[in-house]
């Protein structure tokens, strides 16, 4: 579908008024009426918000798939292993009930892959059900009359990561990491007062932080290397079918009319869940880049991004500079500068694979 916003209208509009009045949001005393009003714009603001997605008050590609997925209700449709994949709500509160009980669902992404089906089989074995990776009605009772403590959906279950989060007795030598630079082609991204375009700068810094880490020995693949247009779900696809160990999305911060500064870093988090191994990583690569370039350390923040969610391996999303920072603009623009935040990206990367 086409991107919504403030000031269209039509049947897709309305489709979205009626998905977010469907799940409670308010969009106003005209209510579903096509037109993507200020009351839509602050309803979608409130789903984006309590989804963990960016809350701009538009519907893209990621709002949209989140809208769609968020109306399935556990116990409504027969859940198994299949290819595309069961994605939505009933989903991710299976993972979070399998969780819950012990059972490793893997990440609550709300995404029916491997990890869910192995955790649904070891639950009908240890239930005495048939294990056939099917999730009927007859799972769900047995895993309501089980749960721990009546409450099978506590938002703070989680399998932790081993080792706390770190990647121990793995090295930069031998990861696969996919970077993936933000933006390209017709999405420009950012754009500074200077007329510097996020897009340009993101490939300039992952280009550089690629040939840090081929130098060291890892295997590199781009999203993108040149500026072509490259899709949301694209970009997870290939590190997916790279078997990636680590997923790294450049991007640079911008904040219209604000005095806005800092790094930045993101970490899949949903609903209680959150990556463990993501948000270590996160925090490391914040404190080198504001260390290393002399901003200040926005604590590292868990998000339902799609190149986050998407990804089966440790991803993080980093924002070094806020573009709409005109000291900062200044200086980003320059070869050295790109150099120094690549080089901050690959020290914090060397501190995590160090455990320290």
């Amino acid at each position: 579908m086409r991107t919504l916003k403030f000031g269209d209208r039509g049947k897709e509009v309305l489709d979205v008024q009626s998905r977010l009045s469907s799940l409670g949001y308010d969009v106003g005393t005209d209510g579903v009426d096509g037109l993507f009003g200020a009351d839509t714009r602050s309803a979608v603001k409130r789903f984006q918000q309590n989804s963990g997605l960016l809350v701009d008050g538009i519907v893209g590609e990621n709002t949209w798939l989140e809208l769609v997925e968020a109306r399935y209700e556990p116990g409504e449709r027969l859940l198994y292993l299949k290819i595309p994949p069961f994605r939505g709500a009933d989903v991710l509160t299976l993972q979070r009930s399998l969780n819950r009980l012990g059972f490793n669902a893997g990440p609550e992404d709300g995404i029916f892959g491997d990890m869910t089906e192995r955790a649904v089989l070891d639950f009908q074995k240890n239930s005495g059900l048939i294990m056939d990776g099917m999730v009927d009605d007859s799972v769900l009772r047995v895993m309501a009359r089980v749960t721990k403590d009546g409450d099978p959906h506590s938002g703070g279950a989680k399998i932790p990561d081993r080792n706390g989060g770190y990647a121990t007795g793995r090295s930069l030598s031998e990861m696969i990491v996919v970077i993936d630079p933000g933006h390209g082609g017709s999405d420009r991204g950012a754009i500074s007062a200077n007329g510097l375009c996020e897009k340009d700068l993101n490939l300039r810094v992952a280009v550089l932080l690629g040939e840090a880490l081929a130098e060291a020995g890892s295997e590199v693949y781009f999203t993108r290397d040149a500026d072509n247009f490259t899709g949301l779900y694209e970009r997870s696809d290939l590190a997916n079918q790279k078997n990636a160990d680590l997923f790294i999305s450049i991007h640079h911060n911008n904040e219209s009319g604000s005095r806005a500064q800092g790094a930045a870093a993101y970490f899949f988090c949903r609903q209680g869940y959150y990556s463990e191994r993501g948000k270590m990583l996160a925090e490391h690569i914040v404190d080198s880049v504001a260390g290393k370039l002399g901003v200040r350390a926005i604590p590292a923040l868990g998000r339902n991004f799609a190149v986050l969610r998407e990804t089966a391996m440790t991803a993080i999303l980093v924002e070094p500079v806020f573009l709409s920072d005109s000291e900062m603009t200044e200086l980003a623009g320059s070869e050295t500068f790109a150099r120094r935040e690549a080089g901050a990206i690959f020290s914090g990367l060397k501190e995590y694979f160090n455990g320290g």
